[in-house]
């Protein structure tokens, strides 16, 4: 009797095995970068434009020939335009090497929660993408195919990346960070600005912040830069100072940021801010002798517009009601009453002051040959 059961088991376990779903490599068109707009119809508005720009497999990626496949579509929601986008394809679209989500502009001021939640939720979109704010719209950007692009998409993924340029005006966001910005208490979202302009260039130089929704300020290209130094080790960047009756340009080598907050008796909080770095003379306007107390002079010249450019930025963040640094998050970790120092934050944000102590020094002449 046990060998009848088992041999009508041993028949039977084999209709219950699924056949293979995957396609052939030739049947996919991979999606590279996806645009998220706002449509310009006003009778649209509440509706989504998507832009999907593909790749199409071919034998030598290293070909300027390989031209991007772009499709556009509005519908009411993004995975509706999604699978609407698919009937103007002959091959199943797939976005596992997905790298670049842009966010129009205008969508970016009005409301990006939904969009975070589905690039989080969808199976076959990994959260290592780059994500970024498109001006003036998703669409001008995901379509705009540089000289310089040999593959398409490349130049966007490269771009918001270290894998290509490193530039200190570029903020590189993953979508896993964005994703956690938006619901973590005391973290709020930050994304690059990447504009195009025409006819085949794009300019990635500013940051957007947001508070849990939408777009509340975009910082300018100098002040993106203090961003990236506050938040990040070793920036390799150039600074401009005045000193000694003329103009220096120096060569960051190494830089460090670091801080805590304080809260003083009176329940003064206190954000205090301490960089360091060593740098290399660059350019020297008028060719002035460079001497010890000249090189002493543009350090402490350099780390006093350390600190007023750190405090300028640090009271156009506070004015504008966003934390992108974390303030909250490292009060809290500071705190052990969980039942109450998300109030107690909220009640001592307004009046945040802010210290910075800047220690530049410039200790290298450059070389001279």
């Amino acid at each position: 009797m046990k060998k009848i059961i088992c041999c009508l088991l041993a028949i039977a376990m084999p209709w219950t095995i699924s056949g293979c779903q995957f396609k052939d490599i030739d049947k996919r068109s991979f999606v590279l970068a996806i645009g998220i707009d706002r449509p310009e119809d006003k009778d649209k508005k509440n509706q989504f434009e998507v832009t999907l720009k593909m790749a199409i497999p071919e034998g030598d990626p290293t070909q300027r020939s390989q031209e991007p496949v772009v499709i556009t579509e509005i519908a009411k929601s993004v995975p509706e335009a999604v699978r609407l986008a698919k009937s103007k394809t002959d091959k199943e679209l797939d976005f596992s090497h997905c790298k670049a989500m842009i966010y129009g502009e205008s969508l970016a001021r009005d409301n990006i929660v939904p969009l975070v939640d589905w690039s989080t939720r969808r199976r076959d979109i990994q959260l290592i993408m780059y994500v970024a704010v498109g001006s003036p719209s998703a669409r001008e950007v995901v379509k705009m195919q540089t000289k310089t692009e040999r593959l398409p998409g490349n130049a966007l993924i490269l771009g918001l990346g270290k894998e290509g340029t490193e530039s200190p005006y570029i903020k590189s966001v993953y979508s896993f960070d964005l994703s956690r910005r938006t619901t973590e208490h005391g973290l709020d979202p930050i994304m690059p600005v990447v504009r195009a302009k025409h006819p085949d260039m794009l300019i990635i130089d500013r940051v957007a912040l947001f508070n849990k929704q939408k777009l509340v300020t975009i910082l300018t290209a100098d002040e993106t830069r203090m961003l990236n130094l506050l938040t990040s080790n070793n920036l390799r960047s150039s600074f401009k100072v005045d000193a000694e009756g003329t103009s220096f340009d120096y060569n960051l080598e190494n830089s460090k940021a670091k801080y805590h907050i304080k809260t003083g008796k009176e329940k003064q909080t206190v954000v205090e801010y301490r960089l360091s770095g060593v740098a290399s003379l660059e350019d020297n306007m008028k060719a002035t002798p460079v001497t010890g107390p000249v090189l002493r002079s543009i350090s402490k010249a350099a780390s006093e517009k350390w600190e007023r450019d750190s405090v300028n930025l640090f009271k156009k963040i506070h004015a504008s009601g966003v934390d992108p640094f974390g303030w909250g998050l490292r009060y809290y970790s500071r705190n052990w009453n969980n039942a109450t120092e998300r109030e107690e934050w909220e009640r001592l944000y307004p009046g945040l002051e802010f210290q910075v102590k800047a220690n530049l020094s410039v200790k290298y002449t450059g070389m001279i040959r």
